[in-house]
């Protein structure tokens, strides 16, 4: 199953949040009540995404951590990268070539992988923070085009 992590979504979730008033300072405390997530958890994300610059720790008894970056210019696939690492849907196709398959040689869908994986980050990086705040954004419409895929069908 290809799925993005619970930290990933959780981030998304976030930075939607923090985007929803430009130049706030949200505490740790303040980020829990509003989206129900552990403080533990937030503070992990947020580690992440200053170390990412994409949020800023102000220290202080009115500090917290606002957005660096505004929510337009911020893609979902961006915080993905940031959580959990580029999306790689097989190991041949993962950026850090460190890894040895041996298939590859002989292997006639490698390149349609990589297809695969860069449609799929394409997609992911298409939708910012606020259209992905505002789910009801006109360019967020499934395509009518595709047909479900039945998981019965046999091949003979």
């Amino acid at each position: 199953m290809i799925k993005v992590s619970r930290m990933a979504d959780y981030a998304i979730l976030l930075v939607c949040k923090m985007s929803s008033v430009e130049n706030k300072v949200y505490s740790a405390h303040e980020l829990s009540t509003i989206t129900a997530l552990k403080i533990t958890t937030i503070s992990k994300i947020l580690t992440k995404l200053t170390k990412a610059n994409v949020t800023n720790s102000i220290r202080g008894v009115a500090g917290g951590y606002k957005l660096m970056i505004k929510a337009e210019d911020i893609s979902i696939g961006d915080i993905i990268d940031i959580i959990d690492g580029q999306v790689a849907l097989t190991v041949c196709v993962e950026e850090d070539k460190n890894h040895c398959c041996e298939l590859e040689s002989m292997c006639p869908s490698q390149g349609n992988w990589q297809i695969i994986n860069n449609t799929i980050r394409e997609a992911l990086n298409s939708v910012s923070i606020a259209e992905m705040a505002n789910p009801f954004v006109g360019n967020l419409q499934y395509k009518k085009s595709m047909k479900p895929f039945t998981i019965n069908k046999r091949i003979e």
